[in-house]
């Protein structure tokens, strides 16, 4: 059999050629049989385990999503990867550290401004007369309303407190100036751009045909029309409008709300074009009085028996009074108790660069509407004497909503925020640094 398959290849012998036997296959395959070892045909895979499993789908997941095109899958991909994640770490740590350092500065910062805030509220319950410094610094940790010029007064002394740190280390000291010495720190340009007030009868009486055409579209462009229906929504029982002019609140009025109505404004011919306004939308509302006159003459106007309001509003009238403050405490004299005015105003912003853009065209302004828009009307109000119950700025803090009450009215539970029924204490326009009575 072995014989038989070797086969010659190449030449014949006899040629001296040397002759190359080969081997058959099935020679090979008896061969490997009879030596026992087996024979494999076929390559074995080896199972994978679930965790290899895993990783190879991460990487398939993390390749499909830098490839996406997805600027947002691609770096989420990356960041979620453990290379990322290893070498992130030290950076984590890291922003810790920063964390916990101004941690511990700012709890220490707390923990001074209270024991700051007790030590003047024991001095002012004490009898002991406050500085304007030290009135000031307890309004602030009280969280109170500081208005602009007691904000430039605040402003002042704070410049002129680091430099006295820096010659007064000793906890001993007690920095406590007066008012003179903040003369050359204190900023009142802003006053200077104050128009003086004037009688504007005339002026109103001049533009009330063409008035609501060309305030209209400006309106319309800083969404007024929800400003004014949220003015209205407030007017229930019996209403007094101050500085009513042309009458634009009317269409957002609510008669079934209303038990009477009384229009009140300086200028004849605004008041005329109001009458037409109301007698047209609502014909069948009959208590409704129509006064020309001037808010700081109100209570003249009212003669002996004042009628007093549920509800109080005005629409950009403070910047057109000659005495906006006696025109706010004439208001509240003839609230009822536990009655509400109501104020939609523009004056000074939140910032600075607006109040100086105010400030520059105060003047312009003045001549093409005829009031003044750069007053700061949380400080009228205060200087009336209202408590403010809840007080919203918009437009970069130039246009005012306001509600405020007499003082010594009940506030309502409904009047807070969400925040503040649970959360944050409400914000007040109230001295902190007068003595409780």
């Amino acid at each position: 059999m072995f014989l038989r398959s070797l086969r010659p290849w190449g030449k014949m012998p006899g040629r001296n050629t040397l002759i190359i036997p080969r081997v058959d296959l099935t020679f090979a395959r008896t061969a490997a049989r009879s030596s026992g070892k087996p024979e494999f045909r076929f390559k074995t895979r080896k199972v994978k385990t679930p965790e290899q499993l895993r990783a190879e789908e991460e990487q398939k997941k993390y390749e499909e999503a830098v490839n996406s095109g997805s600027w947002i899958r691609k770096y989420g991909a990356i960041v979620d990867t453990f290379e990322f994640n290893r070498k992130a770490t030290k950076y984590y740590l890291a922003l810790y550290l920063v964390f916990f350092v101004y941690g511990i500065r700012y709890f220490r910062k707390l923990y001074e401004r209270d024991v700051e805030k007790k030590e003047l509220l024991e001095k002012r319950d004490s009898g002991a007369e406050l500085s304007e410094w030290e009135k000031l610094r307890l309004r602030e940790l009280s969280g109170d309303l500081i208005r602009t010029s007691d904000m430039a007064k605040l402003k002042a002394y704070h410049e002129l407190r680091e430099e006295w740190k820096k010659t007064h280390t000793s906890p001993e000291d007690y920095f406590n100036p007066a008012p003179k010495e903040i003369e050359h720190l204190l900023d009142t340009s802003y006053e200077e751009c104050i128009l003086p007030a004037k009688d504007l009868t005339e002026f109103y009486d001049n533009v009330a045909e063409k008035y609501d055409s060309e305030i209209s579209t400006e309106e319309m462009l800083s969404f007024m029309g929800s400003k004014r229906k949220w003015l209205m929504s407030h007017c229930k029982g019996d209403v007094l409008e101050v500085a009513c002019g042309t009458g634009r609140n009317i269409k957002y009025l609510d008669p079934t709300k209303i038990e009477s109505y009384t229009f009140l404004d300086t200028s004849a011919k605004m008041m005329r074009v109001t009458y037409d306004k109301f007698t047209e939308q609502w014909p069948a509302f009959k208590k409704v009085k129509f006064v020309v006159g001037k808010a700081e003459d109100l209570l003249d106007l009212q003669g002996d028996q004042q009628v007093k309001y549920d509800t109080i509003i005005e629409t950009f009238g403070l910047c057109s009074h000659q005495d906006p403050v006696k025109a706010l405490q004439n208001m509240m004299k003839l609230l009822k108790p536990g009655g509400r005015i109501v104020l939609l105003e523009h004056g000074r912003g939140s910032y600075d660069f607006i109040n100086k853009q105010l400030d520059r065209r105060a003047h312009k302004h003045s001549e093409t509407w005829g009031c003044r828009w750069n007053l700061d009307i949380g400080e009228l109000v205060d200087a009336s004497g209202l408590e403010i119950t809840q007080e919203k700025r918009s437009h970069f803090g130039t246009t005012w909503t306001i509600v405020a009450k007499r003082p010594g009215d009940v506030l309502e539970f409904d009047e807070l925020s969400f925040l503040e029924k649970y959360f944050i204490a409400r914000k007040t326009n109230l001295d902190s640094s007068l003595p409780e009575k």
